[in-house]
């Protein structure tokens, strides 16, 4: 929210900032600094890099706060090394070279805004060397996540769960540890759940997992399943495509199964929570006919595909659950038959 003037140039300039750190990752300046301070010069060398362009950047991110510097040598802080540094268990390297590669894009917003959306056209088979590493960036920010979205669901009696569109499987296996009884089952594309693979036999939870590398609309999810999550995937389509994969959804449950959809969800007015109409603005650069949608045409959907039984959770104001049960709804009895 932009409040006053001084708010108004702090967001104008922001892109400063965000670009000087994405501009650090880029050339792994986090990773080469590791737990040793090192001096400019020695870090130009491991970055293959201009001794001038590497000592302006870091002393750039000391002034930001991401390095401490002593005499002519420069440190990593802990926050820099738990996140930035790409040896870190934790780091969040992956997900910020994504915000890099959407830079260009935003770029052209004015342009999308006077000219409408580009035309695109269905994307060819992905890119392995991209597909593995988009992965990995959404695995590094849902794992952040994962905790918060999740204390309030609760899957105690289910058995079966597939985590549709999950990629490299955050959320199926922050659910497998809460739930050691449940059995998951990752959907994505084949470049994806190779990278959930991967994170399954790290995690030590391979026993629990299968996977099926395809595609949304034209492949089949398995099942029947107890549960099916879905995050993250309804902003992307249009809505005649997201009632195509509610219709393949409805088949893949068991009667009675739940379907959990996290997502940006918009209120009536369309414009808040802030953060989401502001995402909405990404769907205009990235998709061809996806955008954030509110509660209400997201239910209307499922109630067309014979849902009921609604729950919604807002989480830190941004993101929403929406969950819903197959087949559960009961019809009125006449008003003579009431009690």
């Amino acid at each position: 929210m932009i409040r006053n003037y001084e708010e108004l140039l702090q967001t104008a300039d922001a892109f400063t900032d965000s670009r000087t750190l994405i501009a650090a990752v880029e050339v792994d300046l986090f990773t080469h600094l590791g737990k040793k301070p090192a001096t400019a010069k020695e870090i130009a060398r491991k970055a293959d890099a201009s001794p001038e362009g590497i000592e302006f950047l870091l002393n750039a991110l000391t002034g930001m706060g991401l390095l401490t510097k002593s005499a002519d040598r420069f440190r990593n802080t802990p926050l820099s090394r738990t996140y930035l540094d790409a040896a870190s268990t934790q780091s969040i390297t992956n997900f910020i070279w994504l915000a890099g590669q959407h830079w260009n894009d935003w770029i052209g917003l004015a342009d999308a805004v006077r000219k409408g959306r580009r035309p695109r056209k269905r994307p060819p088979p992905d890119n392995p060397a991209f597909r593995k590493r988009f992965s990995k960036a959404l695995h590094e920010r849902s794992f952040y996540l994962a905790p918060k979205i999740l204390r309030p669901i609760d899957l105690r009696g289910a058995r079966t769960l597939l985590d549709l569109g999950g990629g490299a499987g955050s959320y199926a296996f922050a659910l497998l540890v809460k739930y050691p009884g449940l059995h998951a089952t990752i959907f994505d594309r084949p470049a994806a759940v190779k990278v959930a693979l991967a994170e399954a036999k790290h995690a030590d939870l391979a026993e629990q997992v299968d996977v099926i590398g395809g595609d949304l609309f034209t492949d089949s999810y398995g099942g029947p399943y107890d549960v099916i999550f879905y995050s993250n995937v309804v902003h992307i389509y249009s809505p005649q495509e997201n009632r195509r994969i509610l219709k393949k959804i409805k088949t893949a449950l068991k009667p009675g199964g739940r379907l959990i959809i996290v997502e940006y969800f918009l209120d009536k007015d369309q414009a808040h929570p802030p953060d989401v109409s502001s995402f909405n603005l990404m769907m205009l650069l990235f998709t061809e006919q996806g955008r954030c949608y509110t509660w209400e045409e997201v239910t209307q959907w499922l109630k067309q595909a014979g849902f009921s039984r609604f729950r919604r959770t807002r989480i830190d104001g941004k993101i929403g659950i929406l969950e819903a049960t197959l087949g559960t709804a009961q019809k009125r009895r006449p008003s003579s038959l009431r009690r």
